[in-house]
């Protein structure tokens, strides 16, 4: 029963009318347009494959009957070989590099300061609690806030919060 309100309720969303009843118009022109889209990608990589991989020694009615366009063809498949050789050289000598750094640098040495960390998260841990209440009572009792005008914060109000009580703590 449950399955189908939900096939129900997506009915009142999805709309199609190629594949509703009727519509024959719609139907016989996108399956035209498909087809003819087909054909379109399909005959290029026919000529290329007939002229490179296919090759025999009859080349009435192909695009080419010169044997240029099997070098450029060739040309251009040792060219992005290569490319991609290097590519992936680069993109795996850069995340080893990035691994061993993340490893050996960035867990070992802390790049904050602690201090003016937990300085800051007192600050904003009593700013919170002055301005909308008691910190289990913000996260498990409300579901619905509306903020009022007077709780909006002015511009720049953390930066002066966390100034203050750097200073202070620090």
């Amino acid at each position: 029963m449950r399955s189908r309100k939900n096939i129900d309720s997506m009915q009142n969303y999805i709309h199609d009318a190629f594949f509703e009843r009727g519509h024959w118009l719609l139907k016989i022109r996108q399956t035209l347009v498909t087809v003819l889209s087909w054909i379109i990608m399909v005959i290029p990589i026919y000529w290329t494959l007939s002229m490179t991989v296919f090759v025999s020694d009859n080349l009435k009615g192909q695009p080419w009957s010169t044997p240029e366009g099997k070098d450029l063809f060739n040309f251009f498949g040792h060219f992005l070989t290569n490319a991609f050789i290097v590519l992936a050289i680069i993109t795996v000598s850069f995340t080893l590099y990035n691994n061993y750094y993340t490893k050996n640098h960035v867990k070992r040495h802390a790049i904050y300061n602690e201090k003016k960390l937990f300085a800051r998260r007192e600050a904003i841990k009593d700013f919170y609690t002055l301005k909308f209440g008691d910190r289990y009572y913000r996260r498990n009792d409300i579901r619905y806030y509306i903020i009022t005008p007077e709780n909006n914060f002015e511009i720049k109000t953390i930066d002066k919060i966390y100034s203050k009580f750097e200073d202070a703590k620090l």
